[in-house]
């Protein structure tokens, strides 16, 4: 059948990154009609095929970096690796900071990071703040200890060794440097260290900061305060707030080679998780999802496997997320282990890696013990209570767990239908060497009996080597430079230089000083295409501009369901429904315009009839101006006094359901009542002032509505229905005589322009 493996065992773990690295870009860069494995194939190899697979998180960092560093588009899969990307990384040490005061670490990330770049002075001030804001707060509720007074009969004290006496207040004075290093240690660690993100909330005296790191510390302290106040919001729009503020949409998509939708994969799956859990929590607060994020990073599994995108990049993900997938080439990275003397993997081991925390119920309180759980029948028995027992026991559920860890390769290595690439290594990050794992050593013995091919497989370090990792450690410059994110992407300052010269330009075209045209000499095509498409980009901005400056808007289309109110807007202004309806905001609360007043509740129970209503049908919903309910006894008196105290309404509070035009009317009739000519009469009662001018021919499309509906109700001809306003403050009836018929409330309806 089809399928081929390779299998190498490399010297360190940096050999392994950047081999598999190389062998990931060669394959995409092959013959596009050979597949992986030597055989034929449709379509050429994507990136999006190839899947790296790895036992821990912690191996993400440099695989990563290995991947980034020639050029390949990478996707984290899983909220826990998620977790290890330098730019999520940054929102969560925001959300941190915004929500927990003692969250100093995350604070000294943000300070430290490519974006603020504070300096040792100016943390060492900072963090001298924090001490005596932490000192401050503690003598406000803890009053200082006052020394013993001496007895009046003693001598005054005398200095040692001098026997000259101490200066007045010597025993209060700070130790000075040069005195007692010891005590001065002693001294400091004993201080309340207290909180940098309060020290950030309260800065100080500006002298105690150099002029620039005290004006970054300004900036950061006002954006923190602007997303508390936004804290509020749905997790997921919070996340995109500050992701905003940091300005990491920008950096991603700048990044070279990415289009923007691989380039920010990671955040965009980040802000799903977010989604994700707002959708299930019970109580999705910003705590609650930090905590959520702390588990995360703790557990290897346990949470939801994460979405594995569609961009065109390589999935990074561990093999607990990886089941029940498959892609045409996996990597399985980290094979390496060392043994114990019982045979279980010590630690620092990859695959197979030690457990956690002890799998037996006897070493373990958290672990149902064995006879009460439902798969007892699969599970070590634990036969007695004596040594031997124990021992048989033990070593019992030690294979079991090399079972688990065997079962969990074989997950990994049946992920690939084409090309399966297993590697190790000698030398990870500790002083003794690993080595080729049980898994790797089966693979190289099936791959040297003809099933693949071993690319390499180094020596075993000699007696007492040390590790070339640790022999020449890594060095980064701090403050981190404009640019960089340490070694994470190698473009990065590249783009910020670039970043700095257009901001220049833009600079000097305000300024008036334009530049002139360098010319493309020098250019590739690929970048002349580029500048091309720019062009391009700017002018279809500026068209849509223009067209935006000449009123030349978008269409708007009218919701299929309206109200009654929604046909008054639409007369009174077109424009500003159109703009409503476009872009929905929230209204600003109207004391007089309140549904269901306490005069149509009155009036309701007056004539005896009570209706359960809808939120959108409540009394008085389409009033403007309505009264306050302070003023309910005089508008029952002017009801009283008026023509319709000594009526019968028909009917009340009418709700109906009309089709005007194309478009379904919804709506509720205060009352209704027989005319003398027999006929009937739609009143709708208004506790505000009566209107005047184009205003009342406004809200006359109102009683049109109400006219047509009762007719189609009563299955009458529309002209035996009549419509009135009843200003009940006022005592004034107003009956209009150009109400609209179902012509023109269906002409009005197509008069929504552009907005």
């Amino acid at each position: 059948g089809r399928g081929r493996v390779e299998c190498a065992l490399l010297p360190t773990v940096e050999d392994e990154a950047d081999r598999i690295a190389a062998r990931i870009a060669q394959l995409v860069a092959a013959d596009p009609g050979t597949a992986p494995d030597g055989g034929p194939q449709q379509e050429p190899l994507r990136y999006a095929d190839v899947a790296v697979l790895a036992r821990k998180r912690s191996q993400f960092p440099l695989l990563r970096r290995a991947l980034e560093s020639r050029g390949i588009p990478v996707e984290v899969v899983g909220l826990g690796g998620l977790l290890t990307v330098p730019e999520v990384q940054d929102v969560v040490a925001t959300l941190r900071v915004m929500h927990d005061p003692t969250a100093g670490a995350s604070l000294a990330r943000l300070l430290t990071g490519p974006r603020w770049r504070l300096g040792p002075r100016d943390l060492v001030a900072l963090g001298r703040r924090a001490r005596t804001l932490a000192q401050d707060a503690a003598r406000d509720v803890t009053p200082p200890e006052r020394p013993p007074e001496p007895p009046p009969e003693t001598a005054p004290e005398t200095a040692p060794e001098t026997g000259e006496a101490a200066p007045e207040g010597a025993g209060e004075q700070p130790v000075q440097d040069g005195e007692d290093p010891l005590r001065q240690l002693v001294s400091e660690l004993n201080q309340e260290t207290g909180s940098l993100v309060d020290a950030l909330d309260d800065l100080g005296p500006p002298d105690a900061y150099s002029p620039e790191g005290y004006g970054r510390l300004r900036r950061l302290r006002d954006e923190l305060r602007t997303l508390r106040g936004q804290v509020g919001l749905p997790l997921p729009d919070l996340v995109n707030e500050v992701e905003r503020a940091l300005g990491l949409d920008i950096e991603v998509a700048a990044r070279s080679g990415l289009d923007p939708v691989t380039a920010r994969a990671d955040l965009d799956a980040f802000i799903d998780a977010a989604a994700t859990f707002a959708g299930d929590a019970e109580d999705p607060t910003l705590g609650a999802f930090l905590a959520y994020l702390k588990a995360a990073e703790t557990e290897e599994f346990g949470l939801e496997a994460g979405r594995v995108g569609e961009t065109d990049s390589v999935k990074l993900l561990t093999v607990h997320a990886s089941k029940g997938l498959e892609w045409p080439v996996v990597v399985v990275p980290g094979l390496s282990y060392v043994p114990q003397k019982n045979g279980a993997p010590a630690k620092g081991s990859i695959f197979p890696s030690p457990p956690q925390n002890a799998t037996r119920w006897t070493a373990n309180p958290r672990v149902l013990p064995f006879m009460l759980r439902g798969d007892r029948a699969d599970l070590p028995p634990l036969n007695g209570l004596d040594k031997d027992d124990l021992a048989a026991f033990d070593q019992a559920c030690l294979e079991r767990d090399l079972r688990e860890e065997r079962r969990l390769a074989y997950v990994a290595v049946t992920r690939a239908s084409s090309l399966l690439i297993a590697t190790g290594y000698w030398w990870g990050a500790s002083g003794r060497p690993l080595g080729p794992s049980p898994f790797l050593a089966e693979m190289r013995a099936a791959c040297l009996a003809g099933a693949g091919s071993v690319a390499m497989w180094a020596d075993p370090p000699e007696e007492g080597a040390a590790n070339p990792l640790l022999a020449d450690p890594d060095e980064e410059q701090w403050p981190v430079a404009p640019g960089d994110r340490g070694r994470s992407d190698l473009s990065a300052r590249e783009r910020h230089e670039a970043v700095v010269e257009a901001a220049r330009m833009v600079g000097d075209e305000m300024a008036g000083r334009t530049r002139h045209w360098a010319g493309d000499t020098g250019l590739s095509d690929a970048d002349r295409a580029r500048m091309t498409a720019w062009a391009r980009d700017v002018e279809l901005l500026l068209a849509e501009r223009d067209r935006g400056r000449g009123g030349d808007g978008l269409l708007v289309e009218l919701p299929a369901h309206l109200s009654v109110s929604s046909l008054v807007s639409l007369a009174r202004d077109p424009a500003a429904l159109a703009r409503q309806i476009r872009r929905p905001m929230p209204r600003p609360p109207a004391p007089y315009a309140r549904r269901g007043t306490a005069f149509h509740a009155w009036l309701e129970s007056r004539w005896g009839q009570q209706r359960l209503l809808d939120p959108d049908e409540l009394p008085g919903a389409a009033d403007e101006g309505a009264a306050d309910d302070t003023h309910l006894e005089r508008l029952r008196s002017r009801f009283e006094e008026s023509e319709w105290a000594s009526r019968e309404p028909l009917d009340i509070e009418v709700p109906f359901e009309t089709i005007i035009g194309d478009r379904l009317v919804r709506g509720r009739m205060d009352a209704v009542f027989r005319s003398r000519d027999g006929g009937y009469e739609v009143v709708d009662w208004k506790t505000g002032s009566p209107p005047s001018g184009d205003e009342a021919r406004f809200v006359s499309v109102q009683l049109a509505a109400y006219r047509l509906a009762w007719a189609e109700l009563a299955g009458v001809d529309v002209e035996r229905v009549s419509a009135a306003f009843h200003y009940v403050g006022a005592n004034v009836t107003v009956r209009p005589a150009d109400l609209l018929d179902a012509d023109g409330l269906a002409a009005l309806l197509d008069g929504v322009p552009a907005a």
